[in-house]
């Protein structure tokens, strides 16, 4: 995927590969499909799949896409994704993707599936998502003051979605991001970004 970054965590003692995040509006939700399912082979079942909706405003404009097509984009292309995730055959057909009878041609190696996180930041979207599917939370901006604020809005959003549409959540698989630095000491850490730091920051 173009503009994916590969993140590594730990967990129980293994190591997960997450992408963080594929921007479903700019891909054919039919390609992202196999190439996650391609990904969890190759990664034997190690798999998070993050997804979003694209969050620069120039990435929407290089595609010719205005800021509001992206969140509708990415809830359609989710639906068709989980769908041949599955194992279902999909029709449909929208202003931007046509399928007809398609079918990916593995299943993913992890059973019953994957783990799927879908971006919040400081609107519910993220989590009404989150709720609806019973799939996880990826929260980007966990340590900055407005995403803080939110977190607990954002988690009773993604149970009540969960409660009406039959699913659940699961709070040990939500994932709040932040940015790190490791060096030797901390004055080291603090050099090292000096430069860096404060371009990323207002990026």
């Amino acid at each position: 995927f173009d503009r994916v970054a590969v993140v590594v965590i730990r967990w129980f003692g293994g190591i997960k590969l997450g992408t963080g995040v594929v921007s479903l509006p700019y891909h054919s939700p039919y390609h992202v499909a196999e190439r996650v399912t391609l990904l969890d082979h190759l990664s034997r079942g190690r798999l998070i799949f993050g997804v979003g909706p694209g969050a620069l405003a120039y990435d929407a404009y290089q595609f010719g896409l205005r800021s509001d097509e992206l969140r509708p984009r990415m809830e359609e292309s989710l639906d068709v994704i989980l769908a041949l995730l599955r194992g279902e055959r999909v029709t449909r057909r929208t202003d931007w993707f046509d399928l007809r009878d398609a079918k990916i041609q593995l299943r993913p190696y992890s059973q019953p599936g994957f783990e799927i996180a879908v971006t919040c930041t400081t609107s519910p979207a993220g989590p009404k998502l989150a709720g609806r599917h019973g799939i996880s939370m990826l929260s980007l901006n966990a340590t900055q003051v407005a995403g803080m604020s939110t977190l607990r809005n954002n988690w009773e959003v993604a149970e009540e979605q969960a409660a009406k549409h039959g699913t659940s959540v699961d709070r040990r698989n939500w994932r709040l991001v932040g940015p790190m630095h490791i060096a030797e000491t901390d004055e080291q850490a603090r050099r090292d970004v000096r430069h860096g730091l404060p371009k990323w920051i207002y990026y």
